[in-house]
């Protein structure tokens, strides 16, 4: 009854390496769609800038 138990500490399973990969790899594809949105808002507002551009020289030429 007096026996003495080595208890060692608990490691994490590996299912949690497998979770934070899965994690990152969500992580990484949202971060990649969120710089593409950005490069598309950038364009559209070049685009409108130019347009504008454009229509005010036509406007003081003609």
């Amino acid at each position: 009854m007096g026996d003495v138990v080595d208890l060692k500490p608990r490691e994490e399973p590996p299912a949690t390496d497998f979770w934070f990969a899965q994690l990152d790899l969500r992580l990484g594809r949202i971060e990649t769609v969120i710089t593409r949105l950005a490069r598309q808002v950038w364009l559209v507002m070049c685009a409108v800038l130019a347009l504008t551009l454009a229509t005010l020289v036509s406007q003081i030429a003609g």
